[in-house]
């Protein structure tokens, strides 16, 4: 029973690291979207006043603020439909053109879909940047650090080892003490019927069951004690037998 404890004890922490985890990785998959929607929807409004996405050089102010204010983004870039590079965090590589990673994501995405691409350890998420025609004028890529989500999961890995330590030990001992008094109480009437057997004076119980089981106990045990007495009258017999062919035979 005990082990029986530790197995489900251990199935439970499993179950709650899994949704933990779950939940965590949607909250940090939530905060990505809500970048990216805030972030395409100011480079949608500044690019709808007239201007070519090249020219909007607030988009560049704009991307280096949400970089500063989640430490879990590495990078934010916004490319053209071309592939190349115009506003990024890493200034350095403004004019580059994109991986081919990149631009197969951007190609085969699902229509008006966000697409994503994992490169290097880390996790990009792109959008399409479209004018007021519904025409894509260029796309917004943020990458988000894999190491941060490793970090959540230990995180929670290590609140859950916390949390056990107390809580197996605990409730291992809830456990046996229940066991103790279960077994007590099932093995009374054993202890009593073997009392009985064994011909020791025991009170007679409360309860029809118990009554039962110590009557047949009475009946087991004088049936015993009659077999053990005809046993001994045959001996006897048996000598008395042995004895007379001997005096026949001398």
């Amino acid at each position: 029973m005990l082990g029986v404890t530790c197995a489900g004890l251990a199935l439970c922490a499993a179950l709650v690291f899994g949704s933990t985890d779950r939940v965590a990785l949607r909250t940090a998959e939530a905060n990505i979207d809500f970048l990216l929607t805030q972030l395409r929807d100011t480079i949608e409004a500044n690019a709808n006043l007239g201007l070519q996405l090249a020219d909007v050089r607030v988009v560049q102010d704009l991307i280096e603020r949400a970089k500063a204010a989640d430490p879990q983004v590495v990078a934010v870039e916004v490319f053209s439909p071309e592939g190349i590079s115009l506003f990024n965090t890493d200034r350095g590589s403004i004019g580059e053109a994109i991986s081919g990673l990149w631009r197969t994501a951007v190609r085969y995405r699902v229509e008006n879909e966000r697409w994503r691409v994992e490169e290097f350890g880390n996790i990009v998420v792109g959008q399409a940047i479209r004018n007021d025609f519904g025409e894509p004028i260029g796309n917004l890529a943020i990458t988000v650090s894999g190491a941060a989500r490793a970090d959540m999961a230990r995180g929670v890995l290590t609140g859950l080892a916390w949390q056990a330590a107390w809580v197996a030990p605990a409730a291992l001992l809830a456990v046996l003490a229940v066991l103790l008094v279960l077994f007590g109480l099932s093995s009374r009437p054993l202890t009593r019927l073997t009392e009985r057997l064994a011909g020791e004076a025991a009170p007679l119980p409360d309860g029809a069951a118990t009554a039962a089981y110590l009557a047949d106990a009475d009946r087991v045990r004088l049936s015993v004690e009659r077999a053990v007495t005809d046993f001994d009258r045959a001996a006897v017999e048996v000598l008395k037998v042995d004895e007379s062919d001997d005096r026949d035979a001398a």
